[in-house]
């Protein structure tokens, strides 16, 4: 697949975590907005002793209408922005949660649903 053209939205843990969306991915319908989202990390993060991942490419569904959101399926790389072998992988859709307030969710989800 082509490199996809991240746009970073917003930082968390005094800029060790990055988050991205793809806005080429974007799809409305309705009041619900799907994109392919990106969650890079300055540090390894680890699953288990010997599985570590540098950042997870999820498949997100933000409810522009009830400010929540949802990730429908999720890949833990081993590399950083997406790259490297797949140290994860989720395909089924986690609960939907409320997004709050002043947290990097709040900032996906404005940019995603165009309350910038």
């Amino acid at each position: 697949a082509a490199m996809a053209d991240w746009i970073k939205v917003a930082e968390a843990s005094e800029g060790k975590v990055s988050h991205y969306i793809d806005p080429a991915t974007l799809r409305r319908m309705g009041s619900l907005m799907q994109v392919v989202t990106l969650t890079d990390y300055q540090q390894a993060q680890a699953i288990s002793e010997t599985q570590r991942f540098m950042s997870v490419k999820m498949q997100d569904e933000f409810n522009c209408a009830t400010r929540s959101g949802r990730h429908l399926s999720l890949v833990a790389l081993a590399g950083n922005m997406g790259t490297g072998s797949i140290v994860a992988s989720e395909s089924a859709a986690a609960p939907e949660r409320a997004i709050v307030a002043g947290t990097a969710d709040e900032e996906m989800w404005k940019h995603v649903c165009g309350e910038k």
